[in-house]
């Protein structure tokens, strides 16, 4: 089967002649590119203005004898951005006689898959459909470890260290951005109505249904692990605020117990300090001051400590 990565005219009017199935993989085609395309494959206007708007929602639109779908990958994200990954928008036309991806962003996946299907027989259209979809979802579980590694490194800040401000903002973005890349996954039901209208399609060598059911079952469970990352995040919030709690409770058992101390020493100090005339008159030697002063803020705060030890486990 030829892969094609650029347009021409010529070949891709020389390939419908023939009937030959072909691919054609296009990275950011200008409106020009598109236009070519669709006049020499006869693609509707209504699905070339969506691939000319991208930032469509994931779908699968019949046009007779071709289906568009607007299908969803994703990849690690460039180092300047703050959301570890990215989704990946793909357009996939499929009909009889081709099929044509068209993407604004990079696919590794794709191009890897260019070698593969270069030798693959052009009559087996099911196959290729299929590994087309098939590395488009198997591209998610990289993603997914990426994700895991990074709620496993919040974990851990926030229950071995000290809950700060910024792993909260840190947790709050991640739950976007995997809340982003769920929304983006097809529906494993969807996906398997939908690809029953490429196999009805005129001209497509009707496989076997198990290729796709494949991909439907990946798609199931990377909607499950996301949905699970999804509860791991908010879980992990409301960790932070309990973490936040017990902290700001240590904070008050320590100013409660200063207090304590601070309350009988401010008693006994405040009572010596008045100015009774028999204090003034008795209480004026060295050994007084240290019987009835000293004594009196010694033997209070060891038994204050000592009941705030006996009872630590209790109180704390």
């Amino acid at each position: 089967m030829e892969v094609l990565e650029t347009v021409d005219r010529d070949r891709l009017a020389q390939l419908r002649e023939r009937d030959e199935f072909f691919w054609l993989d296009l990275t950011s085609p200008s409106a020009v590119d598109l236009q070519v395309v669709g006049e020499v494959l006869v693609l509707h206007p209504v699905a070339l203005e969506d691939t000319n708007e991208f930032d469509q929602r994931p779908k699968i639109d019949v046009y007779g004898d071709h289906v568009l779908v607007v299908f969803y990958t994703a990849r690690r994200a460039p180092e300047s951005r703050e959301a570890p990954v990215e989704p990946v928008e793909v357009h996939i036309y499929v009909s009889g006689s081709f099929v044509v991806t068209v993407r604004r962003s990079t696919s590794t996946q794709l191009d890897a898959l260019h070698g593969e299907l270069a030798t693959a027989d052009h009559k087996a259209e099911h196959y290729i459909v299929y590994r087309i979809f098939d590395v488009l979802t198997d591209a998610f579980y990289p993603i997914i470890e990426v994700l895991e590694e990074r709620i496993d490194a919040l974990e851990e800040q926030v229950l071995l260290h000290k809950p700060r401000q910024e792993r909260l903002a840190e947790i709050y973005r991640l739950k976007q951005n995997v809340q982003e890349v769920h929304r983006r996954v097809p529906e494993r039901d969807e996906f398997l109505a939908g690809m029953d209208s490429v196999l009805n399609l005129p001209g497509f060598a009707r496989g076997s249904r198990e290729y796709l059911r494949d991909v439907g079952n990946h798609l199931a469970q990377i909607t499950g692990e996301l949905h699970r990352q999804q509860e791991d995040l908010r879980a992990l919030t409301a960790t932070y605020f309990n973490a936040n709690a017990n902290r700001l409770n240590n904070i008050a058992t320590r100013l409660t117990i200063g207090g304590t101390f601070f309350l009988a020493w401010t008693l006994v100090t405040g009572f010596f300090g008045q100015n009774f005339g028999w204090l003034v008159d008795n209480i004026d030697t060295k050994r007084d001051f240290l019987l009835y002063g000293v004594s009196t803020l010694v033997v209070p705060t060891l038994l204050i400590g000592a009941l705030f030890w006996v009872k630590r486990k209790d109180w704390f």
